[in-house]
Order: structure tokens, then C-alpha cells, then sequence
């Protein structure tokens, strides 16, 4: 899986509510790349799920994180960079 489908199945599981601030402070470019990656998830096994969180665990991801601090950690993936569908290298 590339790096925005990792943010896509990331975003899904911290929540709606925490999911939608961060977007909030994302540039259109880089939520143009992210929706349509949410929008193809149909299924996403646990082995996956607990895949992609522990790559953001291991970024620095802490739940009682803000917005902007999980944007921050969300952009790592990238090399601090904003996220781009450029970047289609997988892990």
C-alpha cells in the first residue's frame, strides 16, 4: 500500500471528528489526493488497520494529539512534506 492510502486508513480510524479538523488544515491539493483514496475503501483487514497504526505510532502519533500536531505526524510519511499523489513508493 502507498503512503496516501496509509493516511486515508488512518484518518478512517481515529474518527470522523478528528479526521475532519486535520483535513481542515490541509491545502486542496493534498485533500484532493486523500478523498478519493477514503472513498475507495471498501475493507480494510485488521492486520492492515494495526499495520498503519503502528507506522504512525512509530512517526510519533499520540491519541491526546491535536490537529495540527496529527497533520504534523501525517506529513513525516512525506518527509515533512506536503502529502502529494507524486509519492506512490510503498511499504
Amino acid at each position: 500500500m502507498n503512503k496516501i492510502q496509509q493516511v486515508a486508513i488512518f484518518l478512517l480510524m481515529i474518527g470522523l471528528e478528528k479526521a475532519s479538523r486535520v483535513m481542515e488544515l490541509m491545502d486542496n491539493g493534498e485533500i484532493k489526493s486523500i478523498v478519493p483514496k477514503i472513498n475507495k475503501l471498501v475493507e480494510v483487514s485488521p492486520d492492515m488497520q494495526k499495520n498503519v497504526w503502528d507506522q504512525f505510532v512509530e512517526l510519533g502519533y499520540e491519541e491526546q494529539m491535536s490537529a495540527p500536531e496529527v497533520l504534523t505526524v501525517i506529513r513525516m510519511l512525506f518527509n515533512g512534506s506536503k502529502i502529494t499523489e507524486q509519492d506512490t513508493k510503498r511499504f
